[in-house]
Order: C-alpha cells, then sequence, then structure tokens
C-alpha cells in the first residue's frame, strides 16, 4: 500500500492551488507522482465544497441515501440492509470519515488508476488541472448548474520533468447502471441519485477520461449507479 503525503501550498503568480501528492512504496519511485490544481474559482470556494460532499457522505454511511441529515428518514436505514454488501467508491478510495475532501477523492481515483495502469512502476509525473466543476442541485450556488459536469487538463511528464503529453478533459454524467443490490465490481458505485447532489459520481467519470488519455490502453474504474428502495428496482 502506498504511504500518501499531502501537501497545500498557495502559488501566487498562478491562478491555481496545486495540491501535491507524493507516493511511495515498491511500485513506485518516491517522488511526487500526481499534481492536483483547482482554478482560483473553485480554489477559493473548496473548503467549503468540501464541507458539504464531507456532510452527505456522512449521512450517506449512516443511512444510505443521499441528503442532508435533516432530510432523512427512519425508513431510509432500509438501504443499509439493502445494499449491505455493496462496496460503496468513497469508502473504498477513504475508509476513515476523517480523512474525507473532494481534493483527497480525487487525488485516490488517480492513484488508484496510476497503480493499475502502471503495475511494474510509473516513472513519471502527472498534473491534473480542473478548471470546472458544476453540481446540479448541489447546495452551494458557486457550482450549483442545471447538470453535473467537469472540465480541465491532463498532462504528463516523464522522470526528467519534460512535457510527454498535454489533454483536455471534459465530461458530464454517462453512467453505467446495475441492477444488482450489492456490487462489488471495480468500477466506482454510487446511488443513482448522487448524481445532482455529489462530487464523486462526476469525478469517477473525469478521472477515468484524464487517465485513459495518458494510458491510452488501459479501461480506467469508472461509474456505475445503483438504485435507491424507494426508487425502485
Amino acid at each position: 500500500m502506498f504511504k500518501n503525503i499531502v501537501k497545500f501550498r498557495k502559488v501566487v503568480s498562478a491562478a491555481v492551488i496545486p495540491v501535491m501528492l507524493g507516493l511511495s512504496g515498491t511500485a513506485f519511485a518516491e517522488s511526487d507522482i500526481i499534481e492536483l490544481s483547482f482554478s482560483k474559482y473553485l480554489a477559493k470556494r473548496m473548503d467549503r465544497i468540501s464541507a458539504i460532499d464531507k456532510q452527505r457522505e456522512e449521512v450517506f454511511r449512516d443511512f444510505r441515501r443521499d441528503g442532508s441529515r435533516q432530510a432523512q428518514r427512519p425508513r431510509d436505514r432500509l438501504n443499509n440492509s439493502r445494499f449491505f454488501q455493496t462496496e460503496w467508491a468513497n469508502e473504498r478510495l477513504i475508509p476513515n470519515l476523517d480523512d474525507y475532501s473532494v481534493p483527497a477523492l480525487i487525488e485516490e481515483m488517480m492513484k488508484r488508476g496510476i497503480e493499475e495502469a502502471s503495475p511494474d512502476g510509473f516513472n513519471g509525473r502527472i498534473v491534473l488541472d480542473i478548471t470546472e466543476l458544476r453540481i446540479a442541485n448541489f447546495p452551494l450556488a458557486a457550482i450549483n448548474s442545471f447538470n453535473s459536469r467537469m472540465k480541465g487538463v491532463v498532462k504528463h511528464y516523464d522522470e526528467n520533468n519534460n512535457l510527454i503529453a498535454e489533454h483536455k478533459v471534459w465530461t458530464a454524467l454517462v453512467p453505467k447502471f446495475t441492477a444488482g443490490r450489492n456490487y462489488q465490481g471495480r468500477d466506482y458505485a454510487y446511488l443513482t441519485t448522487s448524481g445532482t447532489t455529489r462530487v464523486g459520481p462526476v469525478a469517477a467519470e473525469f478521472t477515468a477520461k484524464a487517465l485513459e488519455k495518458i494510458f491510452p490502453d488501459y479501461d480506467a474504474p469508472d461509474l456505475v449507479f445503483l438504485t435507491p428502495a424507494d426508487l425502485g428496482i
């Protein structure tokens, strides 16, 4: 397993706040493998975005239901037994809720992809710059929109810091669906209702596209939706 070292620093000369993720272990050299940055607009609001998403993640882990705690109903706990074997995306990537944030979630998705795509080691660096994040019905007007989408640029540098490739990445939600109640596949499982309320689903689609730009022969894990009880299956 990897030991994550996350460093936050402000860049005065550029409209980004990078998040550097250092990875060390048997598969990777001890170096900075992933650099995640946000536009100035998103960086200024990221603490609030993460706080809201973390609150909803806490509710989801209790009720297996999307939304605020005030909106939950006693019968929502039925989803706990209904999906009791499902390996949910956010819990797979960040088991400890105290460690949860939107940047951490995106970093873990990228890290998992790099590990799968390069099992013998990755000599280089990937820079992911997220310039747009919109979530339909997210309870923060700054990123609320008519649909959920992400936009940005992914860059691949070699071990000598030479730019190998640069790709634009854009995605809305184009999920797979499963009728199963207990999903344990390699894709990232979320409830269908989370597509309009949470960051995770669109982040899963976005990171899959970014990874496949860098590793063209790699089939990255992406989004799969399960249906909550009151919507029926």
